[in-house]
């Protein structure tokens, strides 16, 4: 019994949305996952400011999508917690990022049989150097749009949903790579 109390006071506890983005529960982390459940998750475009993206290989260990590669940097936004402060914070995080200005790009929905997800979309300019989550972000490295695009079956589609959308968003002239989703 000790365990279980112990389990659930120190687990992770997110905000769990409608189809309108409104808080309408919490539950942990696993328990979002293990029922697919709506919440909302911080999406930040890492890029170089001459047309370079910053990719994440995610590490085997990663609850959704372990392996793959990822065209934003980000994560689950906690209970209570604003998108911009989750950005921030995952920012730092993974890839060692603070003190750098963020822009907003607005919030999307994405949805597969995986994952049910409100976005808060950010992008910012980093050059490095990168202190790297070991438990999250196996390797980093720069890519152009377009060649994201030619390896879009080694992303995480909702990374590809994120970056799609900042791309257009932005009216980026130089890059107007369509980036093709993959389908769960």
């Amino acid at each position: 019994m000790g365990r279980v109390i112990s389990e659930v006071v120190n687990a992770e506890w997110i905000d769990i949305v409608d189809d309108k983005n409104k808080v309408i529960a919490q539950a942990t982390r696993q328990q979002m996952r293990a029922e697919n459940l709506c919440h909302r998750a911080a999406y930040i475009i890492v890029h170089d400011g001459m047309g370079k993206i910053l990719i994440q290989r995610r590490t085997e260990m990663k609850d959704i999508y372990p392996g793959l590669l990822d065209a934003t940097a980000g994560g689950v936004v906690t209970s209570g917690e604003g998108m911009l402060a989750a950005a921030r914070r995952e920012a730092e995080e993974e890839l060692g990022i603070a003190d750098v200005p963020f822009a907003e790009h607005g919030l999307f929905y994405y949805e597969t049989t995986q994952c049910r997800v409100w976005g808060g979309l950010f992008s910012c300019v980093s050059h490095g150097p990168f202190a790297l989550q070991e438990a999250e972000v196996e390797s980093v490295f720069w890519l152009t749009p377009d060649e994201i695009n030619a390896r879009r079956h080694e992303f995480t589609p909702d990374s590809l949903k994120a970056l799609s959308l900042w791309l257009t968003r932005n009216n980026n002239e130089s890059h107007k790579t369509k980036l093709c989703q993959k389908v769960d």
